[in-house]
């Protein structure tokens, strides 16, 4: 039967499964144990079990049988490693890039891109500041965007009525005046280029499926 790159990641999973089942038979297999209840530990009823308490674990495997089977997969998993590794260098997929061009990558520049490269775009892309919206606009050009904030402060204002009364009011103490050389670019423009990171990392994924359709390099 043919095994393809895909098959040989999946089937090293199972291996890793399969060790851990095999360490852990191979930790129980040193010993068979019997626990009971017993009155007395001398004379002649020394050791005698008390009825109904006595319970027999014996040990499914052996040590050397855990070891046998350890060392097999161990093996086993080494074969596919250095499969996979020769595989990768050959198995290759097409990919649009960026920039619109078709690019015939190998796996492990497939991976670096989508692994390492994509999430550093992406960040590089959302930290794009973007122009502030609903704003007073003072000045307007392609590079730049002047707008004003005007936040007014509130002061109390104590006077007395015709009838003596103590009357509170808030007035305008001053007015903070907040200017801005916005060079932030439009939302819009910063979501499509986002979008874009987002569109060639499916097609990164995409042409790794594909070339894990690669069948695997014999050793043999």
């Amino acid at each position: 039967m043919v095994m393809t790159l895909g098959d040989a990641f999946t089937r090293r999973k199972q291996i890793q499964s399969e060790l851990e089942n095999w360490y852990n038979r191979l930790a129980i297999a040193g010993k068979n144990t019997v626990k009971y209840e017993t009155k007395k530990i001398d004379g002649d009823k020394a050791f005698e079990p008390v009825p109904g308490t006595r319970t027999e674990y014996k040990r499914n495997y052996s040590i050397d049988e855990c070891q046998k089977k350890i060392q097999g997969l161990i093996e086993e998993d080494k074969k596919l490693a250095i499969q996979i590794s020769l595989t990768n260098q050959k198995a290759k997929a097409q990919v649009i890039d960026l920039e619109g061009k078709e690019v015939t990558l190998t796996i492990p520049e497939l991976l670096v891109l989508k692994n390492d490269i994509v999430p550093k775009l992406e960040r590089a892309a959302t930290s794009i500041p973007k122009l502030s919206k609903g704003v007073e606009v003072l000045e307007e050009s392609d590079q730049i965007v002047k707008w004003r904030n005007v936040t007014p402060y509130y002061k109390t204002k104590q006077s007395l009525s015709d009838k003596g009364h103590k009357i509170e009011e808030k007035i305008i103490d001053y007015y903070l005046v907040e200017e801005f050389d916005d060079f932030g670019r439009p939302e819009r423009q910063v979501f499509d280029e986002i979008d874009k990171i987002h569109a060639w990392q499916h097609r990164l994924k995409e042409a790794i499926n594909q070339a894990n359709k690669t069948e695997l390099i014999s050793l043999e």
